[in-house]
């Protein structure tokens, strides 16, 4: 049996870990994701590279498993 999150605790821990996020290119990166970019489009506004930007997804995914936040796989 699958556990769902609630959306309203789910939405505030994630606004928490956001408001957290120290390092300005992490919190683009996720502000973009959440405004429907690409990685590729990502990699072009932010002058990354696609091994970068990976490097950033990864951490910010681990961060966010650690909030006990789900995080779906690419």
């Amino acid at each position: 049996m699958e556990r769902r999150q609630n959306g309203g605790r789910r939405r505030y821990i994630v606004q928490q870990f956001l408001t957290a996020i120290g390092d300005d290119t992490e919190r683009l990166v996720c502000f973009l994701f959440l405004n429907g970019y690409k990685n590729t489009g990502i990699c072009r506004i932010l002058h990354l590279k696609p091994r970068e930007l990976y490097k950033i997804k990864v951490k910010i995914g681990e961060a966010l498993k650690a909030a006990g936040i789900e995080v779906p796989e690419d």
